[in-house]
């Protein structure tokens, strides 16, 4: 039988988790917990409600990438067959895990659903515009069985064989936060591994509606998209991703 592992990377995100982490009670599977400085004492109600979970503390907030990192190397070294990128604001369905690992992909991920102004909405993966280096997520209104080709799955819940780690090494750290997942499917693409979308399973992303993002989380997304339009365009693209990015970031200021 395949191992497999759940990395969960978790900052000031204690009620989230905890009810992530009881969703995933059913699931055959060792779960890591990498906490980034939580400062919410969601640590210890982890080791108080979940005994079983095994915690990596960092010294300091190193962003999600490098948490996921930690996670992923501590699973290669006991011997996982397979590593499950899971954000700590989901709930999952029973067995959801075990439906994934039926899948002939390489990385894949189940449909993601989410509240957008009281109305369902949802999340197939998306494309990227190599034009201007942005990404557009494939959403839709109702459950579908039909997908489309993707470029990458979110991060948000990923399942990844380690064959893949193996191959092409792990996520990128300079992406401190936003990116990285795109950045990964695409190497995974490059090295001829198979990215799909499971449309028969489903999980719950808690996305809080009408809660503004903060100018620091605005700035990372500005920074990771920076460094992914230097990555991954041609030479003669960037002026117009750079006139681009910062159209974004004027509109980021007017509307602040």
């Amino acid at each position: 039988m395949k191992k497999a592992f759940i990395v969960i990377v978790n900052f000031n995100n204690k009620r989230d988790i905890l009810r992530c982490l009881y969703s995933l009670r059913y699931e055959r599977a060792e779960i890591i917990v990498v906490d980034n400085k939580s400062s919410d004492d969601s640590i210890e109600a982890i080791k108080s409600k979940f005994k079983q979970v095994k915690i990596l503390e960092n010294e300091k907030n190193i962003g999600f990438a490098a948490a996921s990192n930690k996670g992923i190397r501590y699973a290669l070294r006991k011997k996982a067959d397979y590593v499950l990128l899971l954000n700590p604001d989901t709930i999952v369905e029973k067995n959801f895990l075990s439906s994934l690992l039926k899948k002939k992909a390489d990385i894949i991920s189940p449909v993601i659903k989410f509240k957008r102004q009281g109305e369902w909405v949802y999340d197939f993966g998306g494309r990227v515009n190599f034009l201007i280096g942005r990404t557009t997520h494939l959403e839709k209104s109702v459950l579908s069985k039909r997908t489309n080709l993707v470029d990458y799955v979110s991060g948000c819940c990923m399942l990844i064989k380690k064959e893949v780690f193996e191959k092409m090494g792990f996520l990128d750290e300079r992406y401190f936060m936003f990116f990285e997942d795109v950045d990964f499917c695409l190497r995974a693409k490059k090295s001829d591994f198979k990215i799909k979308v499971d449309s028969s399973v489903t999980i719950f992303h808690n996305l809080s509606e009408g809660r503004e993002k903060s100018l620091k989380c605005h700035l990372w997304m500005l920074k990771s998209n920076f460094i992914f339009i230097n990555k991954w365009l041609k030479f003669y693209k960037k002026p117009l991703a750079y006139f681009y990015l910062f159209l974004l970031w004027v509109k980021i200021l007017v509307n602040k």
